[in-house]
């Protein structure tokens, strides 16, 4: 509980970062391919320095492929992508539709029980993020399509990691190799459409290696400790929190104001987390 909710509250300081590289001239693909390429040296450093071997069998390099450049990769270009159409905060909360996604396909997929608190949490949580969304007449379907594919992606990348022979691969391992193909992808994304800028000023280089080290680096591998302990179903609802914190730091660092709704949706939110988290340490002590 504590590694996935970490790892969400990591993701969520994000925007306000991201906002500040903007105004120096950056933009999402280029602060994606920093943010990736620039984790993967401390990731090396510390995979030698912990004695992991990065050789990889061909069914790890073949779930590395499916799961990075296969879900992670296209989440990531969908829902920026949908920012030309949607405003951001629209395209986001329906990104987070990911932690129902995950439970249902959990469920139809692996029969998993997802049991009463669950369900009742998913519910809060799902009718939270709603209360975040504003649709206005001017909607595109263009951007709500690509925002709410972005939450399917995401939710089959999770799964990959809890069903799959990812699940038990080090975490810091993953994350480099994920980070390698975020990165490469960005490349082959930015370079043709003119979207990547490498000539950024130092300043946003900086903040850009500081979301690397707290994103790419820390809060992926937190999340794949989280999804390794929790199951995916369980660490997608911690990781509801990621918009919580988004808003929060918006009010603290960049004065942005809240609506009722927007307060009554992250009460939700939080309420189901805390359900999530009640039933979790309910079902060990009865074990």
């Amino acid at each position: 509980m504590v590694f996935s909710a970490a790892s969400a509250v990591l993701f969520g300081v994000t925007p306000a970062v991201a906002s500040r590289i903007y105004s120096m001239g950056g933009n999402a693909v280029t602060l994606t391919f920093y943010r990736n390429l620039m984790a993967v040296p401390v990731l090396l450093a510390l995979l030698g320095l912990e004695g992991v071997s990065l050789r990889l069998t061909r069914r790890e390099a073949g779930l590395l492929l499916l799961m990075g450049a296969g879900f992670r990769v296209t989440t990531t270009l969908m829902l920026y992508q949908s920012y030309l159409y949607i405003p951001t905060g629209m395209a986001t909360t329906l990104h987070f539709l990911y932690p129902a996604l995950t439970a249902l396909l959990c469920r139809a997929r692996f029969r998993e029980r997802l049991g009463p608190w669950k369900l009742f949490a998913l519910g809060l949580s799902g009718l939270g993020a709603l209360c975040l969304l504003e649709l206005g007449a001017g909607t595109d379907p263009r951007g709500v399509l690509l925002a709410s594919s972005s939450a399917l992606t995401y939710a089959c990348y999770l799964i990959g990691l809890d069903k799959t022979a990812l699940r038990d691969m080090h975490p810091h391992k993953a994350a480099c190799y994920m980070g390698l193909l975020n990165a490469a992808a960005m490349l082959a994304v930015g370079l043709p459409t003119h979207q990547l800028r490498l000539a950024l000023p130092p300043a946003a280089l900086g903040l850009s290696f500081l979301l690397a080290v707290s994103t790419s680096f820390l809060a992926v591998s937190l999340l794949q400790r989280g999804i390794r302990l929790l199951g995916a179903s369980s660490a997608a609802l911690f990781s509801m929190l990621e918009p919580i914190t988004s808003v929060a730091v918006g009010c603290l660092a960049l004065a942005e104001s809240v609506s009722r709704r927007s307060l009554l949706g992250c009460a939700l939110i939080l309420a189901g987390v805390a359900l999530t988290a009640l039933a979790g340490q309910r079902q060990a002590v009865e074990k």
